[in-house]
């Protein structure tokens, strides 16, 4: 079912629950709902602003601040919007479920879509701290190593990784172990690097992944000036990788340089 689709309904229930539901108001709600099965949706916002300007019970803001996110973020193309009015739900609700699906919004958008990954440190910090635990607790905390990855915070996200990797049945765990290489590799620790991913791909069962990685350990070989070594590793993954004539390349490089080494 798709997102359009599901957003309809939704917005039904969410009403049918509220309470204080004047005649005026109930008018109101279904010619914003015309306007959204319509398609409608600059309109429908519009409405429900106007909705918003007047006086409505606080559960009924809710629900229409929520359905303002969800326009804004699904059918207007406006996330900082969005943003703004799922924010305010954080503001007014004491529902422990309603706060945890409005920051997974906000959470999201942040990192997937607007890429303010020092926002979405926050957000999914606080989805973190949740109690009790949430389900997609694992989720969440690699999307905070990741943010702090993105953001440049290399040290805190080696952080959040290593506390991931003390845990071996973390749904995570993996990942994490890649990524630790990745910000050793960044840091210009190409040692480091090369040892956590050894300990990644002889786990890893993707093979797209180990060749995207062993390509990466080339890479540290070669700046290391271990030529033979790197040499070794790109011919393993000479045919698999994406772009074949990069190996086939980086081969003969190799090789006129060792020559050159024995001369």
């Amino acid at each position: 079912m798709s997102r359009r689709h599901y957003f309809v309904p939704f917005f039904l229930v969410c009403f049918m629950w509220s309470c204080d539901f004047s005649p005026h108001l109930h008018k109101e709600v279904l010619e914003a709902q015309d306007f959204i099965n319509s398609q409608e949706y600059d309109k429908a916002a519009l409405k429900y602003k106007k909705i918003l300007s007047g006086v409505a019970p606080k559960k009924i803001k809710i629900k229409i601040f929520y359905q303002l996110g969800e326009l804004y973020s699904i059918h207007l193309d406006n996330n900082d919007l969005a943003i703004e009015y799922y924010s305010k739900i954080l503001k007014l609700s004491e529902d422990l479920r309603e706060l945890v699906k409005v920051e997974e919004k906000i959470a999201e958008i942040l990192f997937s879509y607007l890429k303010n990954f020092n926002q979405a440190v926050i957000s999914y910090k606080r989805l973190i701290k949740f109690k009790p635990r949430l389900k997609k607790h694992d989720f969440y905390q690699y999307r905070l190593g990741l943010s702090y990855l993105n953001s440049g915070n290399l040290q805190k996200s080696e952080d959040t990784f290593q506390e991931i990797i003390k845990l071996k049945d973390h749904e995570y765990y993996l990942r994490s172990l890649y990524n630790i290489g990745l910000i050793h590799f960044k840091g210009k620790e190409w040692k480091k690097a090369i040892q956590y991913w050894e300990s990644y791909i002889a786990l890893e069962k993707r093979r797209d992944s180990v060749v995207h990685t062993k390509f990466l350990m080339g890479n540290a070989f070669e700046t290391m000036e271990e030529l033979k070594k790197a040499y070794n590793i790109y011919y393993s993954i000479l045919g698999e990788y994406p772009n074949n004539d990069v190996i086939k390349n980086r081969l003969n490089s190799l090789y006129k340089r060792r020559i050159a080494r024995k001369r």
